[in-house]
């Protein structure tokens, strides 16, 4: 198995561990490796978009509680939003195990 299947299998897996943080720096330093580079900018991408969604759904439901004077309404959107976004974040947990994985079987 090459150093380089490895370390792009992790950029992936690096979810369960250090989100974010391992394939950003692997994309820093792997500027003269084209695969490692672009493997490790696409697993970033993909760990940051359940952090993003995350803290948008607080953003909305936070000025939606400062504006709305109906706490039933926005109690709802608060739940439906929140259950929304973990789906969500679980898909691309899941998706993010699947890449690992199938960068490290591949033959």
């Amino acid at each position: 198995m090459s150093k380089n299947r490895i370390v792009n299998a992790l950029s992936y897996l690096s979810i369960m561990f250090a989100p974010f943080i391992f394939p950003f720096i692997v994309w820093l330093i792997t500027d003269n490796n084209k695969d490692m580079h672009d493997t490790a900018r696409h697993a970033f991408i993909l760990h940051l978009i359940p952090l993003l969604l995350t803290f948008l759904t607080l953003l909305i439901v936070g000025v939606m509680g400062m504006v709305s004077q109906q706490a039933a309404f926005t109690g709802f959107l608060f739940i439906a939003l929140l259950a929304l976004v973990g789906l969500v974040d679980l898909g691309m947990f899941i998706y993010n195990l699947y890449l690992g994985i199938k960068i490290l079987v591949a033959d």
